[in-house]
């Protein structure tokens, strides 16, 4: 089916001569055309001969203050051709595009092998890929909230999570609190040094960062003496004292945290974790893929950027692992739309003890790209099934 876009007149419409009228996102309509002057065409496939209704998905990112867009646009023009090949359609937009009932913006035209300007009407989804939280904070950001609030729009990933809130939402279940490892904020002195003593090997952590960074591996030896190790260097200290001197910043804020080091398993003397990605099916949760990263350089973080090694699931995981990640997961889902809403979309950092079981260090909003190609590819598939899935609830209620 063709589907156009009149530049002019900022409209879309069709083309077919059976059928006059077809639903087009929430609550607009594509009314049939001849027209077909100065137009943009746009090709979307279905497997159904009759098409009630055009699903139209939103992905919002952001702009720079050039007004370029900001984003993986490989990837969501992924998501956008297999959006359309399930018979709808999809365009990116930022929260600065949202005026009145219609949002502007882009839309990847395969005959112009570009990405087009259009005027939408209000999409049946939003996908949130804003990629940083000082977007989210942005006023525009909170008007979107009240545009999609006012709608009804299910709104896919609420917004970035905060470790601490996050740990206190997992240590109320019963399930899940046995994978916890113990976690407080940093206050002062005094309480880290008693929480330094009692675990002898902790990490600090921002609350609002991601992939690793800032963390720091804290150790205590039994002089005293103080180890602090970062992905890029080894820092030594005479006691506690010394180290907050250099890291004051821990007390400023709230925003830190420190988490016991729980002794894991290694394999060829490198500790090794388990990127759990996981998608809500519109009905429930769904494991998408595991992807076991190995510390190569460095013992703090496994993550590829800081020097992580990627490695084979089968090589260290068994049969019992998975199915105890899979109720993992469930547990997971149900806590984290308990208390945040709609989550759509997470990933799991998990890790073996060494004494068996399973540790869970942490859950992320928005999900990077994984590198491993299958599970992206399952991943785009099942964000597109989840997509149509709600857009259909949506109509429904």
């Amino acid at each position: 089916m063709i589907i156009l876009y009149d530049r002019f007149k900022k409209t879309f419409f069709h083309e077919e001569k059976s059928i006059t009228t077809f639903g087009f996102a929430m609550d607009s309509f594509l009314l049939s055309s001849k027209y077909q002057k100065d137009c943009y065409r746009f090709t979307i496939h279905s497997r159904k001969q009759n098409i009630p209704a055009i699903p139209l998905i939103g992905i919002v990112a952001s702009k720079e203050k050039s007004n370029r867009y900001k984003g993986n646009f490989e990837w969501f023009r992924s998501i956008q051709q297999d959006v359309e090949e399930a018979g709808g359609m999809c365009f990116v937009f930022s929260p600065q595009d949202v005026f009145g009932e219609t949002i502007s913006g882009i839309i990847y035209n395969q005959p112009l092998n570009k990405w087009v300007k259009c005027l939408f009407p209000v999409p049946n989804v939003i996908y949130n890929r804003v990629p940083s939280r000082q977007a989210e904070e942005d006023q525009s950001y909170e008007k979107l909230l009240h545009f999609i609030d006012r709608h009804k729009i299910p709104f896919f990933n609420p917004h970035f999570f905060n470790k601490w809130n996050v740990y206190e939402v997992l240590s109320e279940s019963n399930v899940l609190k046995p994978y916890l490892p113990h976690t407080e904020r940093v206050t002062n002195e005094e309480a880290f040094s008693q929480f330094l003593n009692t675990h002898k090997k902790v990490y600090v952590k921002h609350s609002l960062a991601s992939q690793g960074k800032g963390i720091r591996l804290i150790e205590i030896d039994p002089k005293g003496r103080v180890l602090c190790k970062s992905i890029k260097k080894i820092e030594r200290f005479l006691n506690v004292s010394r180290l907050f001197q250099s890291y004051s910043e821990w007390f400023k804020s709230d925003e830190w945290i420190m988490q016991e080091s729980i002794p894991c398993k290694t394999l060829y003397d490198h500790r090794y974790d388990f990127r759990i990605l996981v998608l809500h099916t519109g009905v429930d949760f769904q494991l998408i893929g595991i992807g076991v990263r190995m510390s190569q350089r460095q013992e703090v973080t496994t993550h590829v950027p800081a020097g992580g090694r990627i490695i084979s699931l089968k090589d260290v995981a068994e049969a019992q692992t998975k199915k105890e990640i899979s109720s993992i997961v469930q547990a997971c889902g149900k806590e984290l739309a308990k208390s945040f809403g709609y989550v759509g979309e997470f990933s799991i950092d998990l890790a073996p003890r060494e004494q068996g079981g399973l540790v869970l260090f942490e859950i992320n909003s928005k999900p990077m790209t994984f590198d491993e190609e299958e599970i992206e590819t399952k991943r785009r598939k099942q964000l597109v099934r989840t997509f149509l899935t709600l857009s259909a609830i949506n109509k429904e209620g």
